[in-house]
């Protein structure tokens, strides 16, 4: 009896503490953390040099960079395409309407999914509306401030910024 508990236990501690692999697209540098927290799963966004990316989706270009560093490379801008945000709802509306319009329609699926499972309502509460955020590390705090209002007015709750492990 007190080896099984012991294997128990030991299995249930390697469960939780294992590690989240992430995919990682190219033009995409992410900060690096010594924290050991791991987050479970959820729609990933995807912040890179030239693009938003939702679950392997493009979603949005940014304009050509027009800043040349001294070896010849673009310098990243982040800068959004025109109309790309939402301006129509007065001082607070700083939506990004094609990242909102991706997110939504994840959420809907979702929805769609659980309403079909033989008990709806329980499937439905299974939502965590975990997003999490890969950002270039070079991407400034406004995009990534405009990027969670737009998941949180599409329905999203959690954001959690994901960062590469430092060497030990």
């Amino acid at each position: 009896m007190d080896v099984l508990m012991i294997i128990v236990v030991f299995l249930l501690k390697s469960y939780g503490l294992s590690s989240m692999s992430i995919a990682q697209e190219d033009k995409l540098e992410l900060p690096v953390s010594k924290s050991v927290d791991t987050f479970g799963e959820g729609i990933v966004l995807v912040v890179t040099q030239e693009r938003v990316i939702i679950d392997n989706e493009p979603v949005m270009d940014f304009k050509p960079s027009t800043q040349v560093a001294a070896d010849g490379s673009p310098i990243p801008t982040f800068e959004l395409p025109d109309g790309a945000m939402d301006g129509g709802g007065g001082v607070g509306s700083r939506g990004i309407l094609p990242i909102y319009d991706v997110l939504k329609r994840k959420k809907e699926e979702f929805d769609t999914l659980a309403s079909r499972t033989p008990d709806p309502v329980e499937a439905a509460k299974k939502w965590t509306g975990d997003l999490l955020v890969q950002a270039d590390k070079n991407a400034n705090y406004e995009l990534l401030r405009h990027v969670m209002y737009t998941a949180g007015m599409a329905g999203y709750k959690q954001f959690r910024l994901t960062v590469e492990k430092q060497p030990e």
